[in-house]
């Protein structure tokens, strides 16, 4: 419309012309109008293509911005990360991980969500809501792929005047007499528990049991029993006057970063390329 002549316009879109001549008289078969008045060998708009002129600038304006848009988020100039994370692993190791990305991507707005079990991790992943998620390992859903990212020690968090004279290790008999404070069945620290006192054939002595776990700690220092939790969080309890123990043994996890088979998006690429531990 804006060049005078389809040899022209051609030229401009870059297309061949007879592609170009093709294209309109099939536009125009498809609104049933005639769009152009053929003058010579130049093109003139009838009253139909004059009325179509303000509609298609406003298309190529809008697939501009598509372009645009498109453009900064393969780019990593903006765009969402949606990242499904156990709320004891939103702290470490997830906090650095999203401050390490975010430092380097701040266009990119990163949104974590919060289910309360590996399982919910998993069914956010597997479904699409989330691109990754930070969960314990290994995985039971073979449909997702696994970046293992290290081992996370829990320790038990207990009150302050808990005999903060005595730092032995507490043995799964002692942990098995302890008050505690736990998150509901099926969470990963509550299994971690589960398993560690299986070993001498005793259960949890539920003194509260809470899925807000961010009352967790004010709940010990309160004095209303013990907790199990990843070292980072028992360590700034311990810092807020709570007594903390290490168990013997050991009670670890696996934790690391998940995704559905196939590509990822430019973002999860790169927040996983940041991750330690990854090949």
């Amino acid at each position: 419309m804006d060049q005078g002549s389809v040899t022209d316009a051609a030229r401009q879109l870059h297309v061949a012309q007879p592609s170009l001549s093709q294209a309109i008289r099939g536009f125009e078969s498809e609104l049933g109008v005639q769009l152009f008045h053929r003058v010579g060998r130049g093109l003139r708009l009838s009253p139909a293509g004059q009325a179509l002129v303000g509609p298609a600038r406003q298309v190529l304006r809008a697939i501009e911005e598509a372009r645009n848009a498109i453009t900064g988020v393969t780019e990593l100039r903006s765009g969402t990360l949606e990242i499904a994370a156990l709320a004891t692993l939103a702290v470490d190791p997830m906090a650095t991980l999203i401050g390490r990305f975010r430092d380097r991507h701040p266009g990119v707005q990163v949104r974590v969500l919060e289910p309360e079990s590996a399982d919910g991790v998993g069914a956010l992943v597997r479904d699409g809501a989330c691109e990754l998620g930070a969960t314990h390992l290994p995985l039971r859903d073979q449909q997702l792929v696994a970046h293992p990212l290290g081992e996370q020690e829990l320790l038990l968090v207990l009150p302050p005047d808990a005999a903060p004279q005595d730092d032995r290790p507490l043995g799964a008999r002692r942990l098995a007499a302890t008050p505690l404070l736990v998150s509901p069945p099926g969470t990963s620290t509550r299994m971690l528990l589960e398993q560690a006192l299986a070993q001498v054939g005793a259960t949890p002595k539920v003194a509260v049991e809470t899925a807000a776990r961010e009352a967790i700690v004010p709940l010990v220092l309160a004095g209303a029993g013990a907790a199990l939790l990843p070292a980072p969080l028992a360590r700034e309890a311990q810092r807020r006057g709570a007594t903390v123990r290490n168990a013997r043994p050991k009670i670890t996890r696996t934790v690391g970063l998940i995704h559905r088979q196939g590509s990822l998006s430019p973002a999860a690429s790169t927040f996983l390329a940041l991750s330690p531990h990854h090949a």
